[in-house]
């Protein structure tokens, strides 16, 4: 089988094959050695069985390279490993190359045809079907778990006169990652040549800085010997002058057992004349690895490039997202189930119903998976009993067991469960779940008792177009519920869903709010609209109490009083002051709050002027009176905001015909009557920051925090206010030159300070500043 993704993804996965990489890789080998002879066994084959190729007799009177792959047609060495030598300039000179590989020849044939289809390379693939030949060089390891059985580790061998010269093999360590370089064949490679320019740049930077150099591999260890050494000399900060002593010759390079870094492609023992070898295609060298446009870009393993060092630094009050439409949504399931049906080998209908019954857990499927596969499949409903693919039959004397319909032109229809059903029946059944029952992901056989679940390829045989798009609605939708990182926008109508990696214990520190392409912005740890700088929870805690207190809290606060013992809240419907608590029966004075039965007989009147029961009732009745100004404080501003969004967003709706009015009336442009529309949407926009910082001040304790914070709320609630009462003025006087920039001016300016209230609560609730 083709595996298409990089096999280091699954290795943490599988058990089975982390035992065998981890035996591979950590068992004390001999593996082949510079000096060692090619091994004379005729075991390899080349374009099928029968014609044998004896590599020993071929490296006789020639010189040249072997390749060593794990498998044919794996992603990594089908789009770059190979390729980097069939398109590299130092082929012609590279002697005979051998690509070898633990597979049958006719397999390495049509690798070969796929890569070299005009066999204009002379580069030949070998089939070594037994592993004899990679056994023979110890450089086999047992890949039962993923390939089925033996297979080669990824090696490139440099051969002179029949004898290994250079031998370089994949670090140990490394598992099944699928992106290693071998350092051989992309281009020559001299020492006053491999430094990128942007590196000179930034250690110049940090010399001149005094600044710590990150720890240096073999590579930066020779960019900074080729700035500060003393007996070299440049003529720019971008390149440096050649040494002018030539570079000695050195050894054969020994064995790879494993790399500092990934930059440590080639050992201290390598000689001038040894090539580099792009595994990778991306991160490595390859065949123009050295040309000077190349390092126009920063380097970012060094952090020093100028975007980067001129980048801003995150803002506190924003979360990363990233939206996506339907399409995106079914792109992501399609690449996940072809990651699944590459590993497990299995149709793309049954990976999909996999991943599904895992709620897309592609880890805990692959791990469940590789230890009781049966049990797997049984209860993601994919217990089968036939393996014949689902088809429409014609089946003669066959008989509906729903409808008892029969006939010998009655269409019928049955999954791999081998129930079978006429068309009509199944048809009306899947309309019914689908349309009426919103049911997609678990349809089952409508066989009493049978779990088998129906897949997407079954679907499209049985319904029509209409039916088959509302069921993939469907998918999208159980998708992105399944996952806690999506989530979709509630915008009405809107299709799109947003992905947020923000973890639930983090909300009390956090208000990730984010923005959907149809310009909704809402938050992603609740259902509720954007809500910045208020925490979820003091959300949820704030509009509980405004739906339980702020409608009667005005009359409870001129009408009722609290009951000195129990606080039940009463109202007093008579001229008499003899009170009488319904909940608790105590009985006290509506005057003076104290017991009755020191009243005497003075029933209508209270006499008393200090008394210790009656002044501790009128404190818990001060507290309670106090507690509800504060609350009606904080509250009324928070309605009053969202009252004044509500009417701004009606204004709104009127701003494309006062830019209209605009235009006609002062011979304006579209685009310079474009401010008005800025103004408005930062006049909701900053309205709906100011309405919650309300019911996030409501929380607050009294301190030094809060001072700040009340100071930035009034400016923005100020500069907002000033902008509303311009962009309300009509639209004769909006011609004004000195209007028009004003209202700019204060448009940018509401904007800035909404963004300094929102950094500063962001960073202090992160913090744990305001409640810690």
């Amino acid at each position: 089988m083709a595996l298409r993704m990089p096999l280091r993804r699954v290795a943490p996965l599988i058990r089975p094959a982390t035992a065998a990489a981890r035996s591979f890789h950590s068992t004390p080998r001999a593996l082949v050695k510079v000096g060692d002879e090619i091994p004379s066994i005729e075991v390899l084959h080349e374009t099928s069985p029968g014609n044998r190729v004896n590599l020993a007799e071929e490296f006789a009177s020639s010189d040249g390279y072997i390749v060593g792959v794990p498998a044919a047609f794996s992603g990594t060495c089908s789009s770059s490993h190979i390729p980097s030598y069939i398109n590299s300039p130092k082929l012609k000179s590279a002697g005979k190359v051998f690509v070898v590989s633990v597979n049958d020849a006719f397999v390495m044939k049509a690798w070969a045809d796929q890569l070299d289809p005009a066999k204009q390379t002379g580069i030949r693939f070998l089939a070594d079907p037994s592993a004899a030949f990679t056994q023979a060089l110890d450089l086999g390891f047992d890949g039962t778990a993923i390939f089925g059985g033996v297979r080669g580790k990824r090696y490139a061998l440099k051969v002179v006169n029949g004898k290994v010269a250079a031998a370089h093999v994949e670090p140990d360590g490394t598992g099944y990652k699928g992106e290693l370089a071998c350092p051989f064949f992309a281009i020559v490679r001299r020492e006053h040549r491999s430094l990128p320019r942007a590196w000179l740049r930034g250690l110049t930077r940090l010399q001149s800085a005094a600044a710590t150099i990150p720890p240096t591999t073999r590579k930066r260890k020779a960019a900074e010997a080729t700035i500060l050494s003393p007996t070299r000399e440049t003529t720019s900060n971008k390149k440096p002058l050649a040494s002018a002593a030539k570079v000695e010759a050195a050894p054969p390079t020994p064995v790879t057992t494993g790399m500092d870094s990934d930059d440590d492609f080639m050992s201290h023992g390598s000689s001038d004349d040894e090539l580099l070898l792009d595994d990778s295609g991306d991160d490595m060298s390859g065949p123009d690895d050295f040309d000077d446009e190349d390092f126009d870009e920063p380097d970012p393993e060094f952090g020093l490039g100028s975007k980067e060092l001129e980048a801003p630094r995150r803002q506190a009050h924003i979360v990363p997202f990233k939206v996506f439409d339907p399409a995106d949504i079914q792109k992501q399931q399609d690449d996940i189930v072809d990651e699944v049906n590459m590993i497990l080998n299995m149709s793309k209908e049954d990976a999909a119903i996999l991943l599904r019954h895992f709620r897309w857990n592609k880890e805990r499927l692959l791990e469940d998976y590789m230890d009781r596969p049966e049990r797997v499949l049984e209860a993601a409903g994919l217990a089968s009993t036939t393996t014949e693919p689902p088809q429409l039959e014609v089946i003669p004397g066959f008989m509906c067991d729903i409808c008892c319909e029969d006939g010998d032109d009655l269409q019928t229809f049955a999954m791999k469960c081998g129930h079978r059903y006429c068309v009509d029946c199944y048809r009306h059944y899947l309309k019914q779940k689908i349309k009426d029952e919103g049911e997609a992901a678990r349809i089952q056989c409508p066989s009493d008792g049978c779990g088998r679940i129906l897949d997407s390829r079954s679907l499209d045989l049985l319904v029509t177009e209409d039916l088959v798009d509302r069921y993939r609605e469907l998918l999208n939708r159980t998708y992105v519920e399944d996952k806690d990182s999506f989530k979709w926008c509630p915008a009405p109508d809107c299709p799109n869903a947003v992905q947020c990696s923000v973890k639930k214990s983090s909300l009390d520190r956090v208000v990730p709010t984010v923005e959907c392409r149809c310009s909704f912005r809402f938050c992603f740890g609740c259902p509720n609209p954007d809500h910045q700088p208020a925490p979820c929870e003091q959300v949820k805690r704030w509009l509980k109490k405004c739906a339980d207190d702020s409608e009667t809290a005005n009359w409870i606060s001129a009408n009722t009083k609290e009951c000195p013992k129990c606080q039940s809240t009463i109202e007093k419907n008579g001229g008499c002051n003899h009170m009488t608590c319904r909940k608790c029966k105590y009985e006290f004075c509506w005057m003076c709050m104290g017991p009755w039965s020191e009243h005497g007989t003075s029933w209508y009147n209270c006499n008393r002027f200090e008394e210790k029961s009656g002044s501790e009732a009128r404190d818990a009745q001060t507290k309670s009176r106090t507690s509800l100004e504060r609350y009606l404080h904080y509250y009324n501003r928070y309605a009053n905001h969202e009252q004044s969004a509500k009417l701004d967003k009606d204004i709104a709706q009127k701003t494309e015909k006062k830019m209209v009015q605009l235009q006609s009336a002062s011979g304006m442009s579209w685009i310079e009557v474009q401010y008005l529309n800025s103004a408005s949407q930062s006049l909701q926009t900053c309205r709906q920051t100011l309405k919650w910082t309300y019911a996030f001040a409501y929380y607050l304790a009294r301190n030094n925090l809060t001072e700040i914070f009340e100071q930035n709320q009034k400016d923005l609630e100020m500069a907002v206010e000033n902008l509303s009462e311009m962009f309300e003025k009509p639209v004769a006087d909006l011609s004004d030159a000195k209007l028009k920039v004003d209202i700019m001016d204060k448009t940018s300016y509401c904007n800035k300070r909404r963004i300094i209230l929102l950094e500063d609560t962001a960073t202090n609730l992160a913090e744990g500043e305001f409640f810690p």
